[in-house]
């Protein structure tokens, strides 16, 4: 009998199922401890399928690309487990442990005839990855199976730009027109973030931090305040909307021009974006036109063009990793965000508006 497995891609709104189907690819996390053969002990309490990707898989397997409850792909598993860095920052989550998988495009249509409306999986599907015992499951399957074929495998996706080493970042951002000593305080406010969130990453889950108010408390508005944002014109819980940015005292619904949200940390962003619209509609914030997600690590910039907001990141900032170009998501500059988030940067944009 061919094993079956299933592996999830992301989340909404950070769905990188792209990513696998166009580079015959399937990888996951966390993967920070390096490969997983060198560091078992480090990944052994994971009860995210972790080892069963590693050790249990075989080639010839076959694999179901899951995005939610929905089958959204079919594939063959082609080699062994590898290890890559370039997979270190992926809407934020390191994935770097990875498998190659030949997946079968010609059989989209025809795995979607064959599975229930609301696809083959519950809606508490637990595991990232874990194999798929369900007897219906593979019967539906079954004649996709013959169909399946072996095939060269498209190449790997283009590496993302080499992180920045501090140095290197403050002369960016002093030649983008951030005065030198925004620049000082940014570089440190970055490394106090890196070295808290390692401290986070480090502590049991079950501890609960940092909560979402300890993620505004100490990484957001300490990166604000050394953007050169003044106390004055940063609000804390206004409004129910967790820090809000104005461009000029007084501070109400006429001058908010930057609203953030945050969530603490192994909590999702899928709904955020959502909220953070909301609330700009709600408290009919006219000038705002840049909603702020992060979760502490990873901030997402979000920009409203016209009277539509866009529903792809304007910038991204991963604090870990600050990169020119990245996997996921997609045409974002962590130098160009940490600059469009200066009260500069704001006022730019309001200048442009007609």
């Amino acid at each position: 009998m061919t094993n079956v497995w299933q592996i999830a891609a992301g989340e909404p709104r950070r769905y990188y199922d792209d990513i696998f189907v166009k580079h015959d690819v399937m990888f996951m996390g966390p993967g920070r401890h390096g490969c997983y053969g060198d560091n078992k002990a480090k990944y052994g309490q994971l009860r995210n399928g972790l080892r069963r990707f590693v050790e249990d898989v075989h080639e010839g397997d076959v694999v179901l690309l899951r995005l939610g409850q929905v089958a959204k792909a079919i594939g063959l598993v082609v080699g062994g487990y590898e290890w890559l860095e370039m997979f270190d920052d992926v809407f934020g989550w390191d994935l770097q442990h990875t498998r190659r998988v030949v997946w079968q495009k010609h059989l989209k249509d025809d795995l979607d005839r064959v599975q229930p409306k609301e696809g083959f999986f519950p809606a508490k599907q637990g595991a990232t990855f874990s194999a798929v015992h369900n007897s219906t499951i593979h019967e539906r399957i079954k004649p996709l199976l013959a169909r399946c074929h072996p095939r060269s495998l498209r190449p790997l996706p283009e590496e993302p730009s080499t992180p920045l080493e501090p140095a290197a970042l403050g002369r960016e951002l002093f030649a983008r027109g951030v005065a030198n000593d925004a620049v000082e305080k940014t570089l440190a406010a970055i490394e106090r973030q890196r070295r808290l969130w390692r401290w986070y990453d480090e502590q049991p889950r079950e501890m609960g931090r940092p909560t979402e108010h300890e993620v505004v408390a100490h990484m957001a508005l300490p990166l604000l305040l050394a953007l050169g944002w003044s106390e004055q014109l940063l609000a804390v819980e206004w409004k129910r909307i967790d820090l809000a940015g104005f461009c000029e005292t007084p501070t109400d619904e006429k001058t908010c021009v930057l609203a953030c949200e945050a969530k603490g940390m192994g909590h999702g962003l899928q709904n955020v974006f959502d909220q953070a619209e909301d609330n700009v509609r709600r408290c009919r914030l006219t000038r705002c036109e840049k909603v702020l997600l992060t979760n502490g690590a990873s901030f997402y910039l979000y920009e409203r063009k016209g009277n539509q907001w866009s529903r792809e990141p304007a910038g991204y900032l991963n604090v870990n990793r600050i990169r020119r170009s990245h996997l996921r998501p997609t045409n974002t500059n962590a130098v160009d965000t940490i600059v469009a988030l200066t009260p500069a940067g704001v006022m730019r944009r309001l200048s442009k508006r007609p």
